[in-house]
């Protein structure tokens, strides 16, 4: 074949190339083609292309291929292509591929793209492609502006549709890219005749026209004097508002979003989009615009009921548009925002998740800006949506109560009471709930004082002295007792001191609903302080101020009082409350205070009241979550600790059911087994894929093992009997062997189970001794506390193969062995582990490939390299999709010992698998 490129090269075959056409696009696409025939070929292209009686779409659509491919062949390509282009007998239609392989910047293409004579003649050439190349393509082009705009308003009448999209555009991308048109005829010119297009039969040119209406009406109302800017802001708005009835779908939800983009609009128009009828202010006014194909003048009128129908529309697209597009109107004007909260809320009610959401967000934005007007009836609603099954939902409701100013007593009460509900039914957005009591809190300082000295009873300890702190009612008060105002000058406190003591005993709990507001030194600080100020009653005056935290400066801040009523975003401040804590100190402090906890979870799991083991956990998990936000790649504990929590679920859930007959006797050992094996496997990539755990630890991670195979084992799973006893047998001796260096304890547990084992295989009768032996032993097990002394280490793998997918397939033949490139990355993994590429061909078979760490660069802490893997195995099919991995040998006993080129022990997974797609070469 390269013999054949290279005497095509040189002159003596011109035939050749089309015959060889597949041929050599494989070539191209296959990343095992040698450097000399990438060559040969390029050359070869390069020929073709200067030849007048060749194929020139071809030949640059292969050129194009061999530079995506292989980026250093770019420039080859892109100096012969600009010498075709410069030749007097190039042909037209070929220049726009020819053109599209050029870099606009650079300096040889940059004569090329300025050369307005070249433009134009691609502009007015017969051929629709072409003409609609260019017009899609216009932001390349160096040419004035001028001559861009009248070029573009020229071809929206075009006779062909997608030319006139093309055009409206095209009009938008130069806006976008910056060009500065001052002529305001021009920009009038532009905007009404994008306008005139909103009445295109066709649907694609209509939704062109909206977005270019939106785009050049908003740069003709800021190009016209000041006092006609808000006339031509009312219409543009009237304009926009005549598309929220189309029938296409999309470009509804485009007049919606363009509606949103419009910052000041009239009062009294906006108004008018809520009522069907017109109103006074609204029925003579008229507006420039296109209000049909014939009639120039738009009524004010035009813009009844345009939101009610977009809110009303069948399509959730349409009405989360509508929602979003409320939100800009609701800043300038205090009346239309009442109108629309009663709106917004019965929106609350809607279907999908998606349009609650964007209503909650609305609400937010209106009450952020103090525009909220909330009555009593609108409260029910509110409360009825912290019930709601979806997190997110209910999470957005808390947000919009946060800035919501209450004006009763009363309605501040039925809030309170109903975000404690909200706190004992959903216990695992605790932390949320807390956050939002101290935001409301501090926005009804005067409310707050009265709250807490209605319910000071309720906090104080029993006849016993003990406090029961454990309620979350009463965590829920002393977090809003937190925000009740106090005097630092004076050491005064608006309720009563010991308040401040007995929220002490909650202080990690608080710190983890306020913890984009204090640390846990500042608030324990500031309790102290607190706790031993003087109470005054509610009608002596606090002087000085109320008290804010900030975690800038580490330190109290106090705002001083003023008889100004501020917002809450004044109150509150932009950035006050939104630094995230990513500290080391922070996260380990936070995983140890979660472990210390999960001892106390045992006795229910005990119980079988896995419903609130599982609610609880899985706030714990969020927890953790937070601190790995904004990391690439989190600490090994916070890993460790989000494995450990779901583990611990695992195994709640599997001992509650194992020691459930009626569960077993219904389901059979399927979901056991299931759970079982998660268990396992989570269990065995804990003690492999972490390094720096100490003994302690990992005889903790050993003893979970053990009661997992032992409940497996215990409840009757006899098919695999054998291994999963040597699997027990192992594990034992693995904890015995770490016993005798005398650095850790056996537990009764363990013992008992040693016991068993020996007591199992001197039986004659397994099956009947086992299940009672082992059930013994399980019975004498209590989860222990685990105690991480030092840093972990995460071991983890990336594996990927750049520009792969199933559009863009490497090719291979079927029966021979085709060539993977991959590219690695790995985190903490010395070149003493054993790492191999698993390379699955569905479930039938798995191929393993070696890698060899010290033929590779990097340090153990993250080394990345690029690896070229055979696969041997090609079936023999037009399409295949491998599943790619990267797996780690552990140091458990040998499973493959008389396989050679294969792992020798069982195998932990470091990556997701990968895909990787073939596609059959066409010969």
């Amino acid at each position: 074949m390269e013999q054949r490129l290279a005497a095509a090269a040189g002159g003596r075959n011109h035939n050749l190339f089309p015959k060889s056409l597949n041929a050599v696009l494989s070539l191209i696409n296959n990343p095992c083609t040698s450097d000399s025939t990438l060559t040969t070929i390029s050359k070869t292209l390069i020929f073709h292309l200067q030849n007048p009686n060749s194929n020139h779409q071809q030949i640059l659509s292969l050129l194009s291929t061999l530079s995506d491919h292989h980026p250093r062949l770019h420039r080859e390509v892109s100096a012969a292509v600009n010498a075709f282009i410069l030749l007097p007998s190039i042909p037209i239609p070929a220049l726009p591929h020819a053109l599209s392989l050029l870099d606009p910047a650079n300096s040889a293409a940059l004569d090329l793209f300025s050369d307005e004579s070249l433009f134009l003649s691609l502009c007015f050439y017969e051929c629709v492609k072409t003409r609609k190349w260019v017009l899609r393509n216009v932001s390349k082009f160096r040419v004035r502006p001028s001559v861009l705009l009248t070029i573009l308003l020229g071809f929206t009448m075009d006779p062909y549709p997608y030319i006139r999209e093309a055009a409206l555009d095209g009009l938008v991308m130069i806006l976008n890219d910056g060009v500065v048109v001052e002529d305001r005829s021009l920009v009038g010119g532009c905007y009404f005749r994008a306008a005139e297009l909103l009445f295109d039969a066709d649907s694609s040119v209509r939704r062109s026209a909206v977005s270019a209406v939106s785009e050049w009406g908003q740069l003709n109302v800021a190009s016209n004097p000041d006092e006609c800017k808000r006339d031509w802001s009312d219409a543009l708005f009237l304009q926009l508002c005549l598309m929220v009835r189309d029938m296409d779908v999309e470009i509804r939800v485009a007049a919606f979003n363009a509606l949103g983009k419009i910052p000041t609009v009239s009062e009294n128009i906006l108004l008018q989009t809520l009522s069907k009828k017109a109103l006074l202010s609204t029925k003579e006014k008229i507006y420039p615009g296109q209000y049909t194909e014939k009639l120039t003048k738009i009524p004010a009128t035009a813009a009844a009921f345009t939101f009610l129908h977009g809110l009303e529309d069948d399509f959730f697209q349409v009405r989360r548009s509508a929602c979003h597009a409320l939100q800009t109107p609701t800043v300038p004007s205090a009346e239309f925002a009442c109108g629309t909260v009663d709106i917004l809320v019965c929106m609350l009610n809607d279907a999908s998740v998606v349009v609650r959401l964007q209503a909650l967000e609305t609400l937010h934005h209106m009450a952020s800006h103090g525009h909220l007007k909330v009555a009593e009836s609108h409260l029910d609603m509110f409360f009825s949506i912290l019930i709601d099954n979806d997190a997110l939902i209910r999470s957005a409701m808390r947000k919009t109560l946060q800035f919501t100013k209450l004006q009763k007593l009363a309605m501040f009460r039925s809030c309170i009471e109903n975000l404690i509900k909200n706190l004992e039914l959903y216990p695992e957005d605790e932390a949320d709930i807390f956050y939002a009591l101290y935001r409301i809190g501090c926005l009804h300082r005067k409310f707050v004082v009265k709250v807490i000295q209605e319910v000071s009873q309720e906090l104080e300890p029993s006849f016993d002295g003990k406090l029961g702190f454990n309620k979350v009612r009463t965590a829920g008060l002393f977090v809003l007792a937190i925000s009740a105002p106090v005097s630092l000058e004076r050491k005064t406190s608006s309720v009563p001191p010991q308040i401040f003591s007995y929220a002490v005993t909650l202080l990690g709990r608080i710190c983890c609903g306020l913890v984009d507001v204090v640390d846990e030194n500042t608030l324990l600080t500031y309790l102290s302080q607190c706790s031993r100020f003087t109470f005054t009653s509610t009608s002596e005056n606090i002087e000085g101020g109320s008290l804010d935290f900030g975690l800038k400066y580490n330190r109290i801040h106090l705002h001083e009082k003023s008889n100004k009523v501020s917002s809450p975003s004044e109150i509150l401040g932009p950035n006050e409350f939104t630094s995230p804590v990513e500290s080391h100190v922070k996260s380990m402090s936070c995983v140890k205070i979660i472990f210390q906890k999960i001892v106390d979870l045992w006795p229910l799991i005990q119980l079988g009241c896995m419903n609130e083991v599982a609610r609880t956990l899985r706030s714990w998990k969020e927890e953790t979550r937070l601190f790995t936000r904004d990391s690439h790649q989190p600490a090994g504990v916070l890993v460790f600790a989000m494995n450990y929590i779901h583990t611990i679920k695992l195994l709640g859930n599997a001992w509650a059911y194992s020691l459930s007959k009626t569960n077993l006797q219904l389901k059979g050992m399927g979901a056991l087994e299931n759970l079982l094996g998660k268990m396992e496997r989570r269990l065995t990539e804990m003690l492999y894929r972490y390094v720096g755990m100490t003994r302690n630890e990992e005889l903790h991670i050993l003893e979970l093992m053990l009661v997992t195979y032992a409940i497996r084992l215990a409840c009757g799973d006899t098919c695999y009997f054998e291994e999963y006893m040597r699997k027990l047998d192992f594990v034992l001796h693995s904890i015995e062997y770490l016993h005798k260096e005398g650095s850790v304890e056996i537990s009764r547990f363990v013992t008992e189970l040693q016991n068993a084992s020996r007591e199992i295989g001197n039986s004659e009768d397994k099956a009947v001794d086992m299940p009672d032996l082992l059930l013994n032993s399980l019975s004498l097990f209590s989860l222990q506390h685990i105690m991480l002394s030092g840093e972990l280490k995460h071991l983890d793998a990336e594996v990927d193969v750049c520009g792969n997918d199933f559009r863009k397939p490497l090719p291979f033949i079927p029966g021979l062995p085709v060539g993977i490139p991959f590219e690695i990355t790995l985190h903490n993994i010395s070149s003493e582990i054993k790492l191999w590429l698993a390379i699955s061909v569905g479930e039938r078979s798995t191929q393993f490939v070696f890698l060899d760490l010290n033929e590779f660069g990097g340090s153990d802490e993250r080394r990345k390299f690029n690896f070229v893997a055979p696969f041997f195995r090609t079936p023999i099919v037009k399409h295949l999709v491998l599943k790619v991995s990267i797996v780690m040998e552990s140091l458990s006993e040998d499973r493959n010992l008389k396989r050679c080129n294969r792992p020798k022990h069982e195998l932990i997974y470091l990556s997701g698998g990968r895909e990787v797609h073939l596609s059959m070469v066409v010969r």
